[in-house]
């Protein structure tokens, strides 16, 4: 399937600088001897019409035949000559789909990057909780451009409602607009760091009364000024520069990574402290206490303190243990409560 409006070529490298040409509505397809790819499973296809969003270019009533694949899904790409080719997640903001770049594995590595050299081959397994994705691919000597849609098939996804002890909470966070369209499914799965940074980003609209580029204007920051190599996801970079989320050094914020109790704890009192709230909490005196790291034992006394997350059972707050979707949303409604409370 081709992109009849398509206008771009994704990353020079491992760069995130886009470059951009205009391709014609009648460019042909990437010659199919230059690539390969498969899907571990497919359950057929779905003709759709459309609306998405790419690197600020709306895309509106595209015709889309898309190929319906269960969640877990994996694309497999090998390259025959040096070919361009991206991996785009699309989430769902206000009925508009928007897009983000995916990390291939490759070698067992992930790596966000476009340029396959010659007997290359990349994978993306399609588990970020996104309902399309894409398939972008490029000839840089000819112009030419292939563009394949998959759609995630919910009826093939056991389980899509949160448990009975969050329903409520989640229910009540949907309902006063604290969890963002595209990410009310898949309670169960592990929340990434890029989807926490877009509930945290989201929380700061719904109590401002304001987008996150007032917000951010008005602090004098701007979403140009990126310091990660390995994603260009906005409301990343806003969390970021507004001191609510950090990457893990070297330019890399690991954006599908799942995130821990612990970082949990942290960014969801960042997130209070940049509306200027007190953010001391009494000690807290788990049995696993000596297991929470020192940089997250304030945050964890806080978040405990007030009620945002409890422990675990037998007295444990099990800082390294995973987090949840369900479990953030029912964060992110506490965390509102409390902050409506002052």
């Amino acid at each position: 399937m081709r992109r009849n409006k398509k206008v771009l070529l994704f990353w020079m490298a491992v760069c995130l600088m886009a470059l951009s040409f205009a391709i014609p509505a009648a460019a042909a397809e990437v010659s199919e001897d230059k690539y390969t790819h498969s899907v571990s499973k497919s359950l057929g296809e779905v003709d759709e019409v459309i609306t998405f969003e790419d690197l600020g270019e709306l895309y509106e009533d595209m015709d889309v035949t898309s190929t319906l694949v269960p969640d877990k899904a994996i694309l497999t790409f090998t390259a025959k000559a040096k070919t361009s080719a991206v991996v785009l997640g699309y989430s769902l903001e206000n009925g508009i789909l928007v897009s983000e770049s995916l990390p291939w594995t490759i070698k067992g590595k992930k790596q966000l990057v476009n340029s396959f050299a010659p007997n290359t081959t990349g994978t993306v397994t399609f588990e970020y909780g996104l309902p399309y994705y894409e398939l972008y691919i490029a000839d840089e000597e000819t112009g030419n451009q292939t563009s394949y849609f998959f759609k995630i098939d919910k009826g093939n996804v056991s389980g899509d409602q949160p448990d009975a002890w969050a329903k409520t909470e989640v229910e009540a966070a949907i309902a006063g607009g604290l969890v963002p369209e595209g990410l009310q499914s898949y309670y169960k799965q592990q929340i990434t760091r890029a989807d926490f940074a877009k509930l945290i980003v989201n929380l700061l609209e719904v109590t401002t009364g304001k987008t996150i580029d007032a917000i951010l204007e008005e602090n004098e920051v701007s979403l140009s000024d990126n310091p990660f190599a390995d994603t260009t996801i906005k409301q990343v970079i806003a969390a970021n520069l507004m001191g609510i989320v950090n990457g893990k050094g070297n330019g890399i914020f690991d954006p599908y990574g799942s995130i821990t109790r612990q970082e949990a704890a942290v960014m969801l009192t960042n997130t209070v402290d940049v509306f200027g709230f007190d953010i001391t909490g009494d000690p807290s005196t788990f049995a696993d206490s000596k297991a929470i790291a020192s940089w997250a034992k304030p945050s964890v006394d806080f978040v405990f303190t007030y009620g945002v997350m409890n422990g675990t059972g037998n007295n444990n707050f099990s800082p390294k243990g995973t987090y949840t979707r369900q479990q953030a949303f029912t964060t992110i409604l506490r965390l509102s409560d409390l902050m409506s409370e002052e």
